[in-house]
């Protein structure tokens, strides 16, 4: 069943007026009387489109829906800023697992540098990519997209669990940090994980991360790419905690 995250007054309302008309309308193909479901990130429901015009679609609410399908416990991801459209790809696939926020992270190894204007359009971007990974995987909410962030800019006070993802460590074969973290977090708990760019942390970044708490960690014994590490960290925690 296809769904749809809109906005508050909108489901008010019962109609969706964004740029999803066009995908009900032109991708998706749907008719007057096809079921769709919509979402405001509260409250969710099965609906019935009811018209369909270039700029409206209009819908009857047929059932209200329950949606447990987050995590019991924030996980938010500080991602070193990588080349390419590797940032994409890891906010797409780290929305599908659960992801509560993820922080492009400017630190010392990362390469790419965008202007005020770039900034302003790729952030956009992600967001887009964030909310239909959502609406993919029945999310109940969308992964929140933060703005860019200089590393020794940021308070992570607020979080209980702090994870770094260091490839040292498992060069070193000390792959025992991680599971202990995951098994003991707690409903509620917000966790925190750090993942460097390409060519990895700095020293000096990382003895800045161990003294605001953070505990480094081999994600298992292989060294995993930028683009990875973050995946892996969700896919084991969900599987540690969810899969019971």
């Amino acid at each position: 069943m296809q769904k749809y995250f809109i906005s508050n007054d909108e489901l008010k309302n019962n109609h969706i007026t964004t740029d999803d008309v066009n995908h009900i309308k032109n991708v998706m193909r749907f008719k007057q009387g096809d079921e769709i479901i919509v979402s405001d990130e509260e409250n969710e429901f099965l609906v019935k489109l009811t018209s369909l015009d270039k700029k409206e679609v209009q819908f009857e609410r047929v059932l209200e829906l329950e949606n447990d399908n987050e995590l019991a416990f924030d996980v938010d991801i500080y991602q070193g800023y990588p080349k390419g459209d590797k940032m994409e790809d890891i906010i797409k696939h780290g929305t599908e697992l659960g992801a509560t926020s993820i922080f492009p992270t400017i630190m010392k190894r990362s390469i790419v540098k965008l202007d005020s204007a770039k900034a302003e359009a790729k952030a956009l971007r992600l967001k887009r990519i964030a909310k239909e990974a959502a609406e993919q995987s029945n999310r109940k909410k969308i992964t929140n997209i933060g703005i860019e962030l200089d590393l020794k800019k940021i308070d992570f006070s607020e979080y209980d669990v702090k994870i770094l993802a260091y490839e040292e460590t498992a060069k070193q074969k000390d792959i025992s940090n991680f599971k202990s973290l995951v098994k003991n977090i707690k409903a509620n708990d917000k966790v925190c994980v750090v993942v460097g760019p390409e060519g990895g942390l700095d020293i000096d970044e990382v003895t800045y991360l161990e003294s605001k708490g953070f505990v480094l960690c081999a994600l298992g014994k292989r060294i995993l790419r930028t683009e990875t590490a973050a995946l892996y960290a969700l896919s084991a925690i969900s599987y540690e905690l969810e899969l019971k």
